[in-house]
């Protein structure tokens, strides 16, 4: 154990946010439900995103399911419920209330360690990613605590469904989450977009980032986090590999998106010279407005790759990375695009970006292939027949 880790700052934030839990604990009393709400609470990444896998299903349920009620949980002052719904606040008398009555619930990552499902509650968990790196239990000697590993128990107990995006994650989850229940290999409804690619999309977005040319290659830059790399008062570092003073070769641009774990710690700095578009509401538009995605081990790459738009990966520190999480197949033989140790290099796959397509086109068919068979533009709509309409 690494003592160093634990300074006075970082335990003070958690025994703080221990108490808020308890505090919230008290609140949140779902043995007194009686009747359930004929409604959904949809939330992602603690309602600091509305997007990724519950947008689209929202989507596709308002337009199906007109009895219902919807809700969103949102961080206040931060993020706005989607047209249609209503916002609750994360962590409010409201939202534990909503948890405790909401017939259905939709979540792309866990809900807190004092959620208990009530009888009746229909829980679909739609998950956020296909992982490269192992996931919880799958990691290789990880240092996870008994006591978090029976909390992800519990939570993977009460899920009614899972989302899969592909037979590769169908196989995956069950051993990851120690979960034994049904698995809808629907693809990710996050990507229907992505297949249809709505005609707006694009210019509207390049607009509003300040992309002026049309003929500009925009670049989305998207690194993941590093759950050993924190800050001295718990924060998940940011992570930027590309140089503050690297300069984008002649017609391309540049934009920067931090991940969602590092929310707490970004700052306009962050982005250098790049766009910042950490806090753009919708990835999935940035993919469509993108021409090109520059990332690490984040799972944006299987994502970006159902677009058939090149990616280029800048991972300096792979090999430490792999020995700490651990991949699930053998990436460097496998990855769809050039693996660069520096900016420089991806400055100059850049420069040479159609051949550097061309040579890794033969990948990128087969990486398709294993990824992306079930993204086919209706996996919102597989998803709502299966868990709210009935049907299979």
């Amino acid at each position: 154990m690494n003592l160093r880790a634990y300074t006075p700052t970082r335990v003070l934030g958690a025994l703080n946010r221990r108490r808020s839990d308890l505090f919230r604990k008290l609140q949140y009393q779902p043995q007194k439900t009686t009747r359930l709400r004929n409604a959904v609470l949809f939330e992602s990444f603690q309602g600091k995103v509305i997007g990724d896998n519950p947008l689209d299903i929202f989507l596709e349920l308002k337009k199906r399911r007109t009895d219902l009620e919807f809700f969103w949980t949102v961080q206040k002052g931060k993020t706005v419920a989607p047209a249609g719904a209503k916002a609750v606040v994360h962590g409010s008398r409201e939202w534990l209330n909503l948890l405790a009555s909401a017939k259905y619930l939709v979540n792309n990552t866990s809900f807190p360690w004092y959620f208990r499902k009530v009888t009746g509650q229909v829980y679909l968990q739609t998950w956020h990613g296909t992982p490269l790196k192992r996931l919880n239990r799958d990691i290789p000697g990880n240092n996870l605590t008994a006591s978090y590993l029976n909390t992800m128990d519990r939570e993977a107990s009460y899920w009614n469904a899972l989302i899969s995006p592909s037979k590769y994650c169908t196989d995956i989850f069950p051993s990851a989450f120690n979960y034994n229940g049904t698995i809808i290999e629907s693809g990710y409804p996050r990507n229907d977009r992505l297949v249809k690619q709505p005609a707006d999309v694009r210019a509207r977005v390049r607009k509003a980032l300040g992309v002026k040319d049309d003929k500009t290659w925009l670049v989305l830059y998207a690194p993941t986090w590093r759950d050993y790399n924190r800050s001295a008062t718990g924060k998940w570092q940011t992570v930027n590999y590309i140089e503050p003073n690297t300069k984008m070769p002649k017609g391309f641009q540049l934009a920067f998106r931090g991940h969602t774990n590092t929310h707490a710690a970004h700052n306009a700095s962050v982005a250098g010279g790049a766009i910042d578009v950490t806090n753009y509401p919708d990835v999935t538009e940035l993919y469509l407005a993108a021409d090109v995605l520059v990332t690490d081990y984040s799972s944006v790459m299987f994502d970006f790759s159902v677009t058939g738009k090149p990616i280029i990966f800048l991972a300096p520190d792979i090999d430490e990375y792999e020995s700490k999480r651990g991949f699930y197949f053998d990436f460097s033989a496998e990855a769809p695009g050039p693996i660069c140790g520096s900016s420089k290099e991806v400055i100059a796959a850049l420069k040479d970006i159609e051949q550097v397509s061309k040579s890794y086109a033969g990948k990128y068919k087969a990486w398709q292939a294993k990824f992306n068979h079930r993204e086919d533009g209706k996996a919102a709509e597989r998803v709502v027949e299966s868990v709210f309409l009935g049907s299979n």
